[in-house]
């Protein structure tokens, strides 16, 4: 698996270094046009699935931002030693941020502008408390927060003021699971990790745990392992995206689907085949006008513990079907690269959470590149001179393109 693994890793990076090299603003690729097709759409049931093959993404572009983004917002987060947060996950709504908890540092509420308003929760086993949070949501319009904490029987809730509201108890208790609470018509829909013995894999739910339909596992029952994910990222409004992530002990090919929770409908969208064996880990993420996805080789670190190889990144078009490898760069922090880039997408924006002094330091090594312009230079110099080391986080937020 080493050497099959290491071969397809490198095949992925020699793709990449070929049109990734370090150069000017005209390296930058004006989105897929000239990508080849890499997949086509098939009819499975009622649902048109874009079905796309590993061994057609031969090409590799850089692709800035904005290509995806519209001007991204600079967020400096309230200096109070009370919100101070760290390098996490932050979802964002139309006026709030909520940053993720951390350990004993619990969930918090800031406005758009950087205010901290308050806590959500707090850590520990009592009520209304949590310890380590697997999903939560953020519903601005119904004035409500939803935490679901890890192998958990209920969904904690509370006000946008933080005040504790009656928890949701759920039918059935999920180790991993993300969800979605509709709140006009009392229904909860949910999609868990299917360990095997469980019944369900979805199913919806009144606010008093009374379960409405569900739907089995069926070939979807994932192996009693806790490294294997369930995850939605809420890009689209009114779509609960699923991808279930199967890695351990064996990785294996599946799509990417939404829950149609009207019509207790699991519907594929979207798949990608690999031809080799083993085939990588590998993850999908939807954006309104793309696919997304990672593919990695498992490294053993111990007898018991793997960690991922450096993955490589694809990115494809839903309407045409072309597909190339992808670097992502951020053209409002001076054209750096983007780490782990299809894990920033949520709740239909890309969010970056980062430290001054992380910040800072980028910027002074964006300074030095002969690509910016006088203006933008000015503008990131600017910026620079605004971090002090001990400041609270900076968010740089922008709302993807419909």
């Amino acid at each position: 698996m080493k050497k099959v693994g290491n071969l397809i890793t490198g095949l992925f990076y020699l793709l990449l270094i070929a049109s990734c090299q370090s150069g000017n603003k005209s390296s930058f690729n004006n989105g897929l046009e000239d990508s080849p097709v890499v997949g086509t759409f098939v009819q499975v049931g009622d649902n048109q699935v874009l079905s796309c093959d590993q061994k057609l993404l031969t090409d590799s572009i850089h692709l800035l931002l904005t290509y995806l983004t519209e001007k991204p917002e600079i967020i400096h987060l309230d200096n109070r030693d009370e919100a101070l947060i760290s390098e996490g996950r932050v979802l964002a709504s139309d006026n709030y941020l909520l940053a993720w908890n951390n350990k004993q540092n619990p969930f918090k509420l800031f406005d758009r502008k950087g205010n901290f308003l308050t806590t959500i929760g707090a850590y520990g086993q009592g009520p209304n408390e949590y310890l380590n949070v697997y999903d939560a949501n953020i519903d601005e319009k119904n004035d409500r927060i939803y935490i679901l904490p890890w192998q958990s029987a209920q969904i904690l809730v509370y006000d946008l003021k933080g005040n504790p509201q009656p928890a949701i108890p759920l039918c059935l208790r999920v180790p991993k699971g993300t969800f979605h609470v509709d709140l006009q018509d009392s229904t909860v829909a949910v999609v868990l990790l299917p360990f095997k013995g469980l019944p369900a894999i979805a199913w919806t739910q009144d606010f008093q745990g009374n379960r409405k339909e569900f739907i089995e596992p069926g070939h979807l029952e994932a192996p009693q392992d806790f490294s294997n994910e369930v995850v939605s990222y809420n890009n689209m409004p009114g779509t609960f995206d699923v991808n279930i992530l199967y890695i351990m002990p064996t990785p294996r090919v599946d799509s990417l689907y939404h829950y149609d929770y009207q019509n207790n409908r699991l519907r594929p969208f979207f798949t990608l085949n690999f031809k080799e064996d083993p085939i990588p880990w590998h993850g999908y993420t939807e954006l309104p006008n793309h696919y997304m996805g990672d593919a990695s080789y498992p490294k053993q670190v111990s007898s018991t513990s793997f960690e991922s190889s450096s993955p490589s990144y694809y990115i494809i078009d839903k309407k045409t079907g072309k597909g190339a490898f992808f670097r992502l760069y951020n053209d409002y922090l001076g054209y750096t690269e983007i780490d782990w880039p299809i894990y920033s997408f949520h709740n239909g924006y890309f969010v970056q959470n980062m430290e001054p002094a992380n910040l800072k330091n980028t910027l002074e090594n964006a300074l030095k590149s002969n690509k910016l312009t006088e203006e933008e230079k000015a503008e990131l110099t600017t910026l620079a001179e605004s971090l002090h080391e001990n400041d609270n986080n900076i968010i740089l937020l922008a709302k993807l393109k419909q």
